[in-house]
């Protein structure tokens, strides 16, 4: 009796849950998106700090991403001599991470250098698969988790920034929050689903000016040992990991130091073909031996 089936179901040797293949393919277009920026000037508060992005971190930032998975980084500045009002973001901190379509995990502790320490934290900024109409309810309660966990980082000067996938485009946001969505996020601060989310409003939040400049470079830190992302062995993440952080410039979501699991599984699929093709030579000299007798 012969069993076969019409779906690739069962019939590899390596098969994945996820599509990761096809996304990591798409990932290397992500280099086309960085021609084209959108900062939408809607419902923006004048009166507040703006925040100044240089484009060489920014368009780095988005090619090492993904287009379906969240990456974030912490973002650290300075203001000009002259003008407080005004925050120039000169680091792109990548700390260990994993994240889903929806959220990221970050470690408890913040990262600590020499090059941040006349530096002001000013927030974090992270990529979602589409531009939404207003900050997503899980981006307040991790910020405001962020506020809550680090008293150096100061709700008035710290802001969320979005950078959302468009059609051949990226579209950037800058928020912060106000003391009733602080409040709300810290209430909130353990629920993770979308029917969860009872009670927010879109008055927890303000939008800021962002502006991006090719007038001054900033740098990235990534760790000093290990990888930044995660996602490919999220058991190893947890949030009172420990790590420390160099100036570098990170991988790209897919680079192979990220995932060497996937690289095991290749090198134990070739032992399994080299194996079975010996077995197969060793029962054909058999039958010609048989033959023969």
């Amino acid at each position: 009796m012969v069993v076969t089936t019409t779906s690739p179901h069962e019939q590899k040797t390596f098969s994945s849950r996820t599509d990761w293949r096809v996304r990591a393919i798409s990932a290397t277009n992500l280099h086309l998106r960085t021609n084209h920026f959108y900062v939408p000037p809607d419902n923006v508060k004048e009166d507040g700090f703006t925040y100044v992005m240089p484009k060489n971190i920014l368009k780095k930032f988005i090619c090492i991403a993904d287009l379906r998975t969240q990456i974030c980084g912490l973002l650290f500045g300075i203001s000009p001599p002259g003008n407080s009002m005004v925050k120039e973001i000169r680091a792109i901190v990548m700390v260990p991470q994993w994240g889903s379509y929806t959220f990221v995990k970050l470690p408890n502790q913040l990262p600590t250098h020499d090059y941040l320490k006349d530096m002001e934290p000013l927030g974090w900024i992270h990529t979602q698969p589409s531009e939404l109409p207003q900050l997503h309810p899980q981006d307040v309660i991790m910020h405001s988790k962020l506020l809550a966990d680090n008293p150096a980082w100061d709700g008035d000067k710290t802001v969320c920034t979005t950078c959302s996938f468009t059609p051949g485009s990226c579209s950037l946001s800058s928020y912060k929050l106000t003391p009733d969505g602080y409040k709300w996020g810290r209430a909130n601060r353990d629920r993770e689903q979308q029917s969860q989310f009872q009670g927010y409003l879109p008055t927890f939040y303000e939008k800021v000016p962002l502006i991006l400049s090719d007038r001054f470079l900033g740098f990235f830190m990534v760790p000093d040992v290990g990888s930044w992302n995660y996602n490919f062995n999220g058991v190893k993440h947890y949030p009172q990991m420990a790590y420390g952080v160099n100036l570098g410039i990170p991988k790209e979501f897919y680079h192979e130091d990220h995932r060497q699991a996937h690289f095991l599984n290749f090198a134990e699929m070739e032992q399994q073909e080299k194996a079975a093709a010996a077995a197969l030579a060793d029962g054909e000299a058999a039958d010609r031996e048989d033959a023969f007798d």
